[in-house]
């Protein structure tokens, strides 16, 4: 049986005692969710390492405490990852944030986890470089959640996600051994053992991340930026379909439905846009001859496919105001309702405007307002379910959406999540995905490294229960 938090907290202060431990009831309140929101599990307990060394030793102490382990970082994840599903100790990195080194010239960077992602661009920038993957919680989220989840952003359908920009990965086991998978070096020289892709995405499951090595890229030299409207699902899929197809291989893809428009246009970040419109933002980028190229072709193709409002521009501020807008619109709906549902699917592009109509479809019947905004070149879904868990069955038909839309995904030859991770929020539909036979391979990984699923159980896999 889990120790009594009576008994719990003199050992935690024992293993990292110049860190912090809290354990008042609206300390642990802030550690109950994760960005999902409306799910909540009070932990017994949350401690803050002073540094990768008291990490270590609270790792070597781990075991003995018969509690599960649930490491953290921003918590701005959308899938119910680092939340105490099972009672236990919240683990939060916040205080390993160093950039150790950068370097130019092999275009890679030492960072410890707790780094948040923007923090690590502004340091890139004087250098002439940056590092890709970009998700919408970039000021706050920090590079071992993105590791974690295997984060996407707007701009991977060209540059691709977390997974493409790690070199090496160093992590405690539950044992307090440290481990180094991979490195700079690409697995050779003192990084052997180059088991990275275990770890990334397995969304603290098997260690607890230190630092990373990430791969970096040079600036681009030039970028262009587009917003064009539409009046419908079906034409605003041509016109992602036909930039998908066009040579010129846009850095991003995104689409806004005219809920989220007016969501924005409502806000201090309006850009001006017609609010009753589909909204799609899309970006070229590269060496400056190359991309002015480019801009008439990628604008014929938008109003080409039924547009008769394209704008362009090669401005930094005005592409900086466009992006702000987009990333935050996600962030304004907990302003306009009390509880909201963020889901995370990856669908064939040519299923697109069918699973949007089927998506409003079963919301509006539900009297469920559904918002979509999301990475529309490489199918990445993300529809806002808002609602009032306060409200008797509001909630049921949240969930009940969420499975049909979940099954008629997989129906589409789609799949459970493009980068927010399974969680303990889609857990349940990982049967309707794998087999038996993958679901014990699955199992088995974690079991490796963690055989009593002490480390962020109930997550994954339903099954993966910690049994002292």
């Amino acid at each position: 049986m889990p120790a009594p938090t009576s008994a719990l907290l003199p050992r935690l202060h024992a293993l990292v005692p110049r860190g912090r431990v809290f354990s008042s009831p609206a300390q642990l309140a802030g550690y109950a969710s994760d960005a999902l929101g409306y799910k909540s599990y009070t932990p017994d307990a949350v401690v803050l390492p002073a540094d990768a060394e008291e990490l270590a030793a609270f790792m070597q102490g781990a075991r003995s405490l018969g509690v599960p382990v649930i490491l953290r970082g921003a918590g701005t994840s959308l899938s119910g990852g680092p939340v105490a599903a099972q009672g236990g100790v919240v683990v939060h990195t916040s205080s390993l944030k160093a950039i150790r080194s950068i370097s130019p010239d092999g275009f890679w960077c030492e960072v410890e986890c707790g780094v948040p992602l923007n923090t690590l661009d502004a340091a890139l920038k004087p250098h002439g470089l940056f590092y890709p993957p970009d998700p919408s919680s970039g000021p706050v989220c920090t590079l071992g959640g993105n590791v974690a989840t295997n984060a996407g952003g707007a701009h991977c359908f060209r540059y691709g996600v977390t997974s493409n920009y790690v070199l090496g990965v160093e992590a405690l086991l539950l044992d307090g051994s440290l481990h180094r998978f991979g490195g700079p070096a690409g697995g050779r020289g003192h990084w052997r053992e180059d088991w990275k892709r275990f770890m990334i995405g397995s969304e603290g499951t098997l260690a607890a991340f230190t630092r990373f090595w990430l791969r970096l890229l040079p600036l681009p030299e030039k970028v262009w930026t587009f917003r064009a409207t539409y009046p419908d699902l079906r034409s605003i899929e041509a016109a992602i379909h036909g930039l998908v197809a066009h040579s010129a291989y846009p850095a991003a893809i995104e689409m806004l439905d005219p809920r989220a428009v007016t969501i924005v246009e409502n806000s201090p970040m309006a850009v001006g846009l017609p609010r009753d419109s589909f909204l799609l933002l899309t970006e070229i980028d590269g060496p400056a001859p190359l991309v002015d190229a480019r801009v008439e072709p990628i604008a014929e193709i938008l109003r080409s496919t039924g547009s008769n409002d394209v704008a362009f521009s090669d401005q930094d501020h005005l592409r900086q105001k466009l992006w702000k807008a987009r990333k935050a619109a996600g962030g304004l709906l907990g302003q306009i309702s009390p509880d909201f549902l963020v889901q995370d699917a990856v669908i064939p592009k040519r299923a697109l405007a069918d699973i949007l109509q089927f998506l409003y479809d079963e919301a509006d019947a539900a009297s469920i307002p559904a918002v979509n905004l999301f990475h529309a070149g490489d199918g990445n879904l993300h529809p806002n379910f808002l609602f009032d868990s306060r409200k008797p069955g509001d909630l049921e038909k949240v969930e009940l959406i969420s499975a049909r839309l979940m099954q008629r995904v997989l129906d589409a030859g789609g799949t459970l999540s493009g980068e927010h991770g399974i969680g303990n929020d889609k857990a349940a539909y990982m049967p309707l995905v794998f087999g038996p036979d993958s679901l014990r391979l699955q199992w088995a990984v974690p079991a490796a490294f963690n055989p009593a699923h002490q480390l962020n159980p109930l997550k994954v896999l339903t099954a993966r229960r910690f049994t002292p």
